[in-house]
């Protein structure tokens, strides 16, 4: 009898007292021991309530109702059909959602509806791909926000091809826990390439020119990435790599003179077709015969075998006398060795200029991040 009071009380009383009415009938219906009747009387004065033309009472309802799963199904989804900040109360926060219903909502809902279902205390993967197919850009970065997002490879490389422009996206991509190297390595490709055609490089710079800079500055993101990840990850760039003409030679001397061993065995077993710890044992234990037979096997250009060997012996050289394995000192030894041993003699060119360039390009690069590190170590105040 109190239910049904309550529901002709409701019927004049001002919207404010409805909504927090509403509220508190909502969570005694979830919460209170109620007998048969009285849960079906509180079950249909709730959805009457559907029909309140006050917003504040119908999202005083969602918001009662919203976080458990034990609310009545159709209150939910008809509370989720409603405007969009009422709507975003129960999307964002219901159990009682499948996967086909948030898709369908977030794909026929305007942004705020699309920005709830991304922030929801949990987000499959299903539910992730359709908002990077379809999703507007501010549901995307809540939604690459949101650390409970489950996200697939594909569903990420989609939200590079649809926002590689857009520079918090790519933020939120580069600065994510656990989004793959070969989406990232997607990422800075692409945004090489917008800056081959952006108007501004072309002015100054030869097309031939500029897309070669950008191309060594793309390796070297890509080589510096890689530096402290897993091999199954490294695999995986490596076959993205490989995929887009990317996996160069250039690039994996590069990786070999910075120290990033690690993405140089996983790139030589994939080119070579042989197991990870094959490989290993040969780059750590092989000479000559052994290591130009892997380095034919991986396809590498026979010109080069002679600075690969050199740089990998002089590695092993460096590991033997416990020095460390990156930074400048390591860079500026691996480059000098390799250089000493392919400066042309009497001014002979044997062919292997672009590789010395590269070499004098990578000891120049080294040169300047070690004077960069040393003006900011200078520059801190003093403890």
């Amino acid at each position: 009898m109190l239910i049904r009071d309550l529901v002709c009380w409701m019927d004049t009383a001002p919207d404010a007292a409805r909504a927090r009415a509403t509220h508190a009938l909502a969570r005694s219906f979830l919460t209170s021991e109620l007998d048969d009747c009285e849960k079906r009387d509180a079950e249909a004065a709730l959805t009457w309530l559907l029909d309140d033309p006050a917003p504040s009472v119908r999202a005083a309802l969602a918001d009662g109702l919203a976080d458990s799963k034990d609310a009545p199904r159709h209150l939910i989804l008809c509370l989720a059909s409603d405007i969009p900040p009422i709507a975003s109360l129960v999307l964002m926060r219901s159990p009682l959602f499948l996967d086909a219903e948030l898709v369908d909502f977030a794909a026929l809902g305007d942004v705020d509806i699309q920005m709830a279902v991304a922030r929801r205390p949990s987000v499959s993967a299903v539910v992730s791909a359709s908002l990077a197919e379809t999703g507007a850009l501010e549901a995307c970065l809540e939604l690459l926000a949101n650390p409970a997002a489950v996200f697939t490879r594909s569903a990420l490389e989609r939200l590079v091809e649809r926002f590689d422009s857009d520079a918090e996206l790519r933020r939120a991509l580069m600065t994510r826990p656990g989004i793959p190297l070969a989406v990232k390595q997607k990422l800075v490709a692409q945004l090489a390439e917008s800056l081959c055609r952006a108007p501004t490089v072309g002015t100054g710079l030869k097309a031939e020119r500029a897309r070669h800079m950008l191309g060594e500055a793309r390796d070297r993101i890509t080589v510096a990435m890689a530096q402290d990840a897993e091999l199954p990850e490294m695999v995986g760039l490596v076959d993205y790599l490989r995929e887009n003409a990317q996996l160069t030679p250039t690039l994996l001397l590069r990786a070999v003179c910075t120290g990033n061993m690690g993405l140089f065995i996983a790139a030589m077993s994939v080119l070579a077709d042989m197991p990870v710890e094959r490989v290993e044992q040969v780059l750590a234990n092989g000479w000559g015969a052994s290591l130009r037979a892997l380095f034919k096997r991986a396809k590498l250009p026979p010109k080069l075998h002679s600075a690969f060997e050199t740089a990998l012996v002089t590695y092993r050289e460096i590991a033997a006398a416990d020095a460390a394995l990156s930074g400048f000192a390591f860079t500026r030894r691996m480059i000098q060795t390799v250089l000493d041993h392919h400066e042309p003699e009497d001014g002979f060119d044997d062919g292997l200029d672009p590789l010395r360039r590269l070499l004098r390009r990578l000891e120049t690069e080294a040169a300047r991040d070690s004077a960069r590190l040393f003006a900011q170590q200078v520059s801190l105040p003093a403890a």
